[in-house]
Protein backbone atom coordinates (compact mmCIF):
# COMPACT_ATOMS: atom_id res chain seq x y z
CA UNK A 1 0.00 0.00 0.00
CA UNK A 2 1.29 3.39 -1.07
CA UNK A 3 0.03 6.52 1.09
CA UNK A 4 0.87 9.79 -0.92
CA UNK A 5 1.10 12.72 1.74
CA UNK A 6 1.54 15.24 -0.88
CA UNK A 7 -2.29 16.28 -0.96
CA UNK A 8 -1.12 17.88 2.30
CA UNK A 9 0.75 20.74 0.24
CA UNK A 10 -1.95 22.06 -2.04
CA UNK A 11 -0.85 24.97 -4.63
CA UNK A 12 -4.08 26.89 -4.05
CA UNK A 13 -2.62 28.98 -1.08
CA UNK A 14 1.35 28.70 -0.60
CA UNK A 15 0.82 29.89 3.07
CA UNK A 16 -0.70 26.49 3.60
CA UNK A 17 1.97 24.58 1.24
CA UNK A 18 4.23 26.28 3.71
CA UNK A 19 2.73 25.41 7.34
CA UNK A 20 2.24 21.82 5.87
CA UNK A 21 5.69 21.25 4.66
CA UNK A 22 6.60 22.22 8.21
CA UNK A 23 4.10 19.94 9.48
CA UNK A 24 6.00 16.85 7.71
CA UNK A 25 9.08 18.29 8.89
CA UNK A 26 8.19 18.24 12.17
CA UNK A 27 7.08 14.13 11.46
CA UNK A 28 10.07 14.08 10.22
CA UNK A 29 12.00 15.42 13.21
CA UNK A 30 9.72 13.27 15.31
CA UNK A 31 10.78 9.72 13.63
CA UNK A 32 14.62 11.02 13.71
CA UNK A 33 14.70 12.09 17.70
CA UNK A 34 13.05 9.01 18.44
CA UNK A 35 15.63 6.96 16.74
CA UNK A 36 18.48 8.64 17.87
CA UNK A 37 16.86 8.49 21.79
CA UNK A 38 16.60 4.43 21.13
CA UNK A 39 20.29 4.76 20.61
CA UNK A 40 19.32 3.19 16.81
CA UNK A 41 21.04 3.84 13.61
CA UNK A 42 18.81 4.29 10.39
CA UNK A 43 20.47 0.87 9.25
CA UNK A 44 19.17 -0.59 12.92
CA UNK A 45 15.42 0.66 12.54
CA UNK A 46 15.25 -0.48 8.82
CA UNK A 47 16.43 -3.98 9.74
CA UNK A 48 13.88 -4.19 12.81
CA UNK A 49 10.86 -2.62 10.47
CA UNK A 50 11.75 -4.74 7.75
CA UNK A 51 11.83 -2.25 5.27
CA UNK A 52 14.89 -0.43 3.69
CA UNK A 53 18.10 2.05 4.78
CA UNK A 54 16.27 4.18 2.04
CA UNK A 55 13.26 4.39 3.50
CA UNK A 56 14.01 5.58 6.73
CA UNK A 57 16.55 8.22 5.13
CA UNK A 58 13.46 9.06 3.08
CA UNK A 59 11.34 9.57 6.31
CA UNK A 60 13.60 11.63 8.38
CA UNK A 61 13.85 13.55 5.31
CA UNK A 62 10.42 14.64 5.18
CA UNK A 63 9.56 13.31 1.91
CA UNK A 64 5.71 14.25 1.23
CA UNK A 65 5.01 10.49 -0.10
CA UNK A 66 5.25 7.24 1.55
CA UNK A 67 3.94 3.59 1.79
CA UNK A 68 1.80 3.91 4.52
CA UNK A 69 2.57 0.08 5.48
CA UNK A 70 6.74 0.66 6.09
CA UNK A 71 5.52 3.70 7.87
CA UNK A 72 2.89 1.62 10.02
CA UNK A 73 5.99 -0.48 10.58
CA UNK A 74 8.77 2.37 11.78
CA UNK A 75 6.60 3.89 13.88
CA UNK A 76 5.33 1.13 15.15
CA UNK A 77 9.31 -0.08 15.75
CA UNK A 78 9.71 3.47 17.60
CA UNK A 79 6.95 3.25 19.54
CA UNK A 80 5.19 6.06 18.04
CA UNK A 81 1.30 5.88 16.66
CA UNK A 82 -0.02 7.50 13.57
CA UNK A 83 -3.44 9.12 14.61
CA UNK A 84 -6.07 10.76 12.43
CA UNK A 85 -7.73 13.99 13.42
CA UNK A 86 -10.63 15.80 12.02
CA UNK A 87 -9.13 19.03 10.27
CA UNK A 88 -6.80 20.53 8.42
CA UNK A 89 -2.94 19.16 7.72
CA UNK A 90 -0.99 17.07 9.68
CA UNK A 91 -0.65 17.00 13.56
CA UNK A 92 2.72 16.04 15.37
CA UNK A 93 3.39 15.88 19.13
CA UNK A 94 4.91 18.95 19.56
CA UNK A 95 6.99 16.96 22.61
CA UNK A 96 8.47 14.65 19.72
CA UNK A 97 9.52 17.11 17.83
CA UNK A 98 14.08 17.51 18.34
CA UNK A 99 14.93 21.28 19.65
CA UNK A 100 18.09 22.70 17.89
Amino acid sequence: MHIDLSWLLPLADSRLRMHDQASLERLASAARSRRQALGLLQGELAELAQCSTRFVHTLEAGKPTLRLDKLMAVLKVLGLRLRLELGQGLVVDEQLVERP
